[in-house]
């Protein structure tokens, strides 16, 4: 995502973005089977709890692209915002471990 802002090719933007957004659709199935390997019998609470937080992200996220927009005047910033909310994620879900349980 991050490597969007430097390119000056719209089309290898628009690939960049792309594989990054692809990326992060690979690891659907890592998130959810997580929240079953923490949660155990409350896996529900856990996953509604990720849900939620997506949620909450996608709230705001329109918010965040607008105020930046209207402060940088353009959109490597946001685009930026967002490479770097994917780091840290990368980084929240690497110091999960899912043979720890949440609730046992």
């Amino acid at each position: 995502m991050i490597a969007a802002t430097q390119v000056h090719d719209p089309h290898a933007a628009i690939g960049l973005i792309s594989l990054a957004v692809a990326a992060t659709m690979f690891t659907l199935g890592a998130t959810w089977g997580t929240c079953l390997d923490i949660g155990g019998a409350h896996a529900g609470v856990v996953s509604a709890a990720m849900n939620t937080a997506g949620q909450v992200g996608s709230f705001f996220s329109p918010l965040l692209v607008t105020w930046l927009l209207e402060k940088f005047g353009d959109w490597n910033a946001p685009v930026l915002a967002i490479g770097g909310l994917f780091i840290a994620g990368a980084f929240c879900w690497g110091v999960i471990d899912p043979r720890d349980r949440v609730f046992e």
